[in-house]
């Protein structure tokens, strides 16, 4: 009901409450290239090749007009020089002399600049990922006070990761999930300084709604008329206020949702309360100034429930992931199903599990915990482990081939065709795993990980915008995936180097776990409410904190080779 009222009341004419006259105050937007910020010239002396290394770091700069950047170029280069939306960043930077296909008058060099790619900022400051060499020439001519400087620079800006992550910030940007019943951050990178700056920036980012590979998936509930009426300010008292345009005729239930998304985009960039108002008055009717815990709600709906131990697969039982290891009660802990995989929704009240099928094969079975799990008309030669989508909703690959959603239809599971042509191209899929807010799926897609949006069009469901999510190795194949958080993924490996890995779900991180005590590779992973990380291997099952930790093994009596698994 709640995703039929929003639509309703966002739907209705914004123009219904405006006021019939309204004194406009200049809003300035945040524009990096105008910030005014110090300009660091290159050191005088600086030889061709350390130029061009140390335009690449400069590019990070966007303050001025990139007028950092800028002070790299020969005069005549830089008057006409315009970086484009966006930048490419790169690592493992360097520079060598490169060939003249003819003689270069004296002073002239021409530099290889070769790099690694990592990815791309786009222009609405989301990034995406990218792999493969950079390579590109660059014209370098001694000036006429003896300095070196470029003329014609590389056509798309190139910003170097660490200058990047020096002068960039991440922000979560939060919309809500499918259902609206739970916010989702949608991860942009913003100009770090000024820090006072930063949450009009925020905010600008949250007006403009989700970023071009999640628009299709996340729901504003922002007016898209809506806009800052007065600048994010700080006022006498501490608070910090941001003051809109009208919102139009909406309930209340539905300004709540608008100050939702405000206020938990602003939690990364400001610990002050906020005050909302909608042209100078108080957008809720109760006037009061809000901080984070006022919509604890939305964050908890897409947690898990850490008052469930978690269950794991053993010698084709289910069994409970706890000190003891007893069977799950009922047939699939008895042995009577033959499991091969399973899940257990969000609540805890219902399991799916992949059974043999005496015919051959497999068979998916879904029922309550402990009770009879009757068989559902889907069945392949194989079958990923389930995933659920609320307490109606199952997401499995079939054959790794076939991407099949269930929905419970009074007691009868009915399977649908995800589109998954973009997804897949044709690639084997070995795992799936949906995001716990809905809203995405983690796939292990012919050796490597694929995150894509889930968009709803016209009734049917479509995986949009798939991004692979580099390994930067070229010889390790993915095995296995997991949602650490709604911003990070873990998978395992078949690299004895790296065999547990943790992604951020944009691909800009990536951070390898420790690989002692492991017995490689490792077989199945599985992360808890908590957001621990357990993998088992063949010896049993292993724990960690966090990627600095080392394994410890778990205190319970399930062998080698099981699959555990947490709800949801």
């Amino acid at each position: 009901m709640l995703a039929l009222f929003v639509l309703v009341v966002l739907a209705a004419p914004a123009c219904a409450s405006i006021p019939e006259s309204s004194d406009p105050e200049a809003v300035k937007r945040v524009d990096e290239a105008n910030t005014t910020m110090p300009v660091t010239p290159p050191p005088d002396g600086i030889d061709s090749l350390e130029l061009v290394r140390h335009f690449v770091d400069a590019g990070a700069a966007p303050e001025n007009d990139h007028a950092t950047a800028r002070m790299h170029l020969s005069p005549a280069a830089g008057r006409v020089w315009v970086p484009p939306p966006g930048m490419l960043i790169v690592d493992h930077v360097d520079t060598i002399p490169a060939p003249s296909p003819v003689p270069l008058p004296d002073g002239v060099q021409l530099v290889s600049l070769q790099a690694e790619r990592i990815g791309r900022l786009l222009a609405d400051q989301s990034f995406v990922p990218e792999s493969g060499e950079y390579n590109a020439q660059v014209r370098v001519e001694r000036q006429a006070n003896g300095q070196w400087r470029i003329t014609n620079p590389p056509v798309e800006l190139v910003v170097s990761k660490p200058a990047f992550e020096v002068n960039y910030r991440q922000v979560p940007v939060y919309f809500f999930d499918h259902d609206w019943s739970g916010v989702v951050p949608d991860m942009r990178y913003v100009v770090s300084q000024p820090a006072s700056t930063l949450p009009r920036r925020v905010v600008d980012l949250l007006m403009t709604g989700p970023s071009e590979g999640l628009r299709t998936s996340l729901n504003n509930a922002i007016p898209p008329q809506v806009q800052p009426k007065t600048n994010v300010s700080e006022t006498a008292d501490g608070a910090l206020e941001v003051n809109l345009s009208s919102v139009g005729d909406l309930p209340h239930e539905a300004r709540r949702l608008i100050a939702a998304q405000i206020v938990l985009s602003l939690q990364s960039v400001s610990n002050a309360r906020v005050r909302l108002q909608e042209e100078g008055s108080s957008l809720l009717r109760d006037g009061k100034d809000l901080r984070t815990t006022d919509f604890v709600s939305y964050e908890a709906d897409n947690a898990g429930r850490p008052d469930l131990p978690g269950l794991a697969v053993a010698s084709e039982r289910l069994h409970v992931l706890d000190q003891r290891a007893q069977p799950v009660p009922g047939p699939a802990g008895s042995g009577e199903y033959e499991v091969v995989r399973a899940a257990q929704s969000a609540d805890g009240a219902q399991l799916a599990a992949v059974a043999r099928n005496p015919a051959g094969g497999v068979t998916l079975r879904v029922g309550p915990y402990g009770g009879q799990l009757p068989e559902v008309q889907l069945s392949g030669t194989d079958m990923t482990r389930p995933s659920w989508r609320g307490r109606s909703e199952l997401w499995t690959v079939v054959n790794r081939r076939d991407i099949v959603r269930l929905l419970d239809d009074g007691g009868r599971w009915v399977p649908t065709l995800i589109d998954a042509r973009e997804f897949a191209a044709g690639k084997e899929i070995t795992d799936l795993r949906l995001s716990r807010d809905g809203t995405r799926v983690a796939g292990v897609v012919g050796g490597q990980i694929i995150v894509a949006g889930i968009a709803d069009e016209d009734g049917h469901l479509v995986l949009r915008r798939p991004t692979v999510l580099p390994s930067r190795s070229p010889d390790l194949r993915v095995t296995g995936v997991e949602w650490l958080s709604n911003r990070s993924l873990v998978a395992i490996t078949d690299s004895s180097a790296e065999p547990v890995l943790e992604f951020s779900s944009d691909g800009f991180q990536r951070t390898p776990y420790a690989s002692a005590n492991l017995v490689q590779p490792p077989t199945a992973v599985a992360v808890s409410p908590g957001g621990k990380v357990v993998v088992a291997d063949r010896s049993g099952l292993w724990e960690a904190d966090d990627s600095t930790d080392l394994w410890t093994l778990m205190q319970n009596p399930i062998g080698g080779n099981s699959l555990p698994f947490f709800p949801g």
